[in-house]
């Protein structure tokens, strides 16, 4: 069991010991017609601020990342850098956009985020 309470990591174990610390929510799915993949879009949330002043030099990259970004919810122009960055796949353009969509209705003050519309064409 990975979540097992044995298994978690101090940071890990102080946000799911009282309710409201972490959001979690699915903010999107999706079919890959060309991969025959489906794709969950996910949106993580530390809401308890004291969070990152507690365990923020803890927090560490999985061993698949190479290199890491990190972007303020505060920051639209640097954000919409970044979504317009043309390294993006289908299915991660797609799950950033949702999740930043998701962020811009709960974030409340702390997020300062355009408007994302979906269009078809």
């Amino acid at each position: 069991d990975p979540m097992h309470p044995s298994r978690l990591s101090e940071p890990m174990r102080w946000l799911l010991a009282e309710p409201g610390r972490l959001r979690m929510e699915c903010t999107g799915f999706g079919l890959n017609l060309v991969s025959g993949n489906f794709e969950f879009a996910s949106l993580i949330v530390i809401e308890d601020e004291e969070f990152w002043t507690r365990y923020g030099g803890d927090v560490q990259a999985n061993w698949e990342a190479s290199r890491l970004h990190q972007y303020s919810s505060r920051d639209a122009e640097l954000l919409d850098e970044l979504v317009n960055d043309v390294a993006w796949s289908n299915e991660g353009l797609f799950a950033l956009l949702q999740g930043l969509r998701r962020l811009r209705e709960i974030g409340g003050t702390r997020v300062d985020l355009p408007e994302i519309e979906w269009e078809i064409r």
